[in-house]
């Protein structure tokens, strides 16, 4: 027969417990804790080979066999449980369930109990599998020779249930999105600008694939690096892609571009050079180097005098625009 009869708290019927936990699992569909902090597992005080469960609630649907129900188990105050001396050679991880415990269907005990699953000392351990008509509450990490068990050693595995009942009217849950942090399904939910993401004025931040558009940047200022050069000859460093270059002597001076091969500037780079002494500024081509200007000679344009300024443009792999005061 497919349709239980008589239904739940029918008058006058008789009412089997697995009819009644089939109504539960009508509110309570899934295996887990009912309020976010329910049964949440936490290191004892003193620390010890111990650890406390918090109150609350939890749904756990039987899966001793199919249409067992939900058994809804509820712990009303916060308990201490115990953890198994510790492997002297190997460590282990342990698992804390809260488990029902059903005559009915199997064994001898009609309880729920809090749990826990010793793991198997190894070298390389791993968690035991979560028991049958069971609620997985948080993996224990025991070291070898442990004489304690703190929160560091504590991985929260609780899950919230969740209903079969239709949500309407109220907002179930808040998810952050990109930019964002927080969010939750339960309480007070805080959402929070995520500077990993969102750039700001203080934050240390790398920017790839950003667009700047408004408002003005005002504040930081940039400001432009400045490399200072005395020499008669000069060829530029990547470092000198933005910068003002200033180069002063009382001789000629010969500021060469180098190629590509040797100094790998991307396409856009900008070098300025200011002529701060009386000695002229002829730019030079590096090996494999074009330079292209309005110059008395193209590919070697000269600062025109003392102070004249030019800036040296990148349009193309080793092809580099000379514009400015020159001659």
């Amino acid at each position: 027969m497919t349709l239980r009869t008589p239904p739940s708290w029918l008058q006058n019927g008789s009412h089997p417990a697995e009819n009644d936990r089939l109504t539960t699992q009508a509110i309570w569909a899934t295996t887990g804790i009912i309020k976010s902090t329910s049964l949440a597992v936490t290191q004892n005080s003193p620390v010890g080979m111990s650890v406390i469960v918090a109150s609350g609630w939890a749904a756990i649907v039987g899966t001793t066999q199919s249409n067992m129900g939900t058994y809804v188990a509820y712990n009303d105050a916060a308990a201490v449980v115990a953890v198994t001396t510790a492997n002297p050679t190997n460590p282990r991880i342990d698992l804390l369930c809260v488990t029902v415990n059903d005559a009915y269907y199997t064994g001898a005990l009609n309880n729920v109990t809090f749990q826990i699953v010793d793991g198997t000392p190894a070298g390389s351990p791993v968690v035991p599998a979560t028991p049958a008509n069971a609620i997985a509450l948080a993996q224990i990490a025991v070291a070898a020779g442990a004489l304690s068990i703190t929160n560091a050693n504590i991985t929260d595995l609780r899950v919230m249930a969740t209903t079969n009942l239709p949500e309407t009217g109220d907002i179930s849950s808040v998810t952050a999105g990109t930019g964002l942090s927080g969010g939750g399904s339960s309480g007070a939910v805080t959402l929070s600008i995520n500077t990993a993401v969102t750039a700001d004025l203080t934050t240390a931040q790398t920017m790839t694939n950003k667009t700047l558009t408004t408002p003005i940047l005002t504040s930081p200022l940039i400001n432009v690096g400045i490399n200072v050069q005395t020499g008669t000859t000069y060829t530029t460093v990547l470092a000198d892609n933005g910068k003002l270059v200033t180069q002063s002597n009382a001789s000629a001076i010969t500021t060469t571009i180098p190629p590509n091969s040797s100094v790998a500037y991307p396409v856009g780079a900008q070098i300025n050079v200011v002529q701060i002494g009386v000695g002229q500024v002829t730019f030079a081509q590096g090996a494999g180097v074009t330079i292209i200007s309005t110059g008395v000679t193209a590919s070697a344009p000269k600062l025109r005098a003392q102070y004249s300024t030019a800036t040296a443009i990148q349009t193309a792999t080793d092809t580099w625009l000379v514009a400015g005061d020159i001659a």
